[in-house]
């Protein structure tokens, strides 16, 4: 299947996706398909640090894990892979607004590269577009923004 068909599934999966969140919050770790793998091995959360930096083109997102719960984020990351090929087929999935804030920024042209740490990973996205650049960072920014209220919000 050519990327152009790929991409096109995923642009109208996306839109489905937004066109039925409405006013999605911009975390929704029980409803998005994308994050609740997080949320589905206890303590997984918790040992996470998830820092997303500035850079030139981009953003940077460094995510570590404490203790023994590694395994269980690279699960959790195995089904994130699995619902992004649901979307590139086409299929309409529950997103949060970062997810679809993310999507809607993937269409514009990102480019991505990762690799995995000993206790974690490393995801790099860049654009060669300055206004997409500024999209990306504005979008980690909110990010680091709501993750902050969730760690201090009373469970």
């Amino acid at each position: 299947m050519s990327k152009k068909i790929v991409l096109l599934s995923a642009a109208i999966a996306l839109v489905f996706s937004i066109a039925f969140a409405g006013d999605a919050p911009w975390f929704d770790m029980k409803k998005c398909a994308m994050c609740k793998s997080l949320t589905e091995t206890p303590g997984l959360m918790e040992s996470m640090n998830y820092e997303q930096l500035n850079i030139s083109n981009g953003i940077v997102c460094l995510t570590t894990v404490k203790g023994d719960q590694l395994k269980a984020y690279r699960d959790a990351h195995g089904k994130m892979k699995e619902v992004f090929a649901r979307l590139e087929k086409g299929e309409a999935v529950d997103l949060c607004g970062s997810c679809t804030a993310f999507g809607m920024i993937m269409m514009k042209g990102v480019k991505q590269d990762y690799a995995e740490t000993r206790q974690g990973d490393v995801w790099i996205v860049t654009s060669d577009k300055p206004e997409v650049v500024a999209e990306l960072q504005g979008w980690a920014k909110r990010n680091s923004e709501e993750m902050a209220k969730m760690k201090t919000a009373t469970p």
